[in-house]
């Protein structure tokens, strides 16, 4: 199993539901990967970024994950949902 956490930018102009989105994610991928917050010192295997917009380009590097996946808008999630998946298969 996959482990994740999630960062979700500072929502200073959201365009969509981000935990909506993250909620989705979680649900859709039970099983596949584990989700938590993240935590200091400890190494994720995926690190998904909910942004609300376009504007913000920080990648949250202080947090070590072999992939950042980012969503800009509501229809981002699918992809990063297929993403997981695919990884999880590796």
């Amino acid at each position: 199993m996959l482990k994740c956490t999630v960062k979700f930018c500072g929502g200073c102009n959201p365009r969509y539901d981000r935990g909506e989105a993250y909620r989705r994610i979680r649900e859709c991928l039970s099983g596949v990967a584990q989700f938590s917050l993240p935590e200091d010192g400890v190494s994720y295997d995926i690190l998904v970024i909910l942004r609300g917009c376009t504007g913000c380009e920080y990648l949250y590097e202080e947090i070590q994950a072999t992939h950042r996946l980012i969503s800009v808008c509501a229809e981002d999630i699918d992809r990063i949902i297929r993403e997981i998946q695919t990884l999880s298969q590796r």
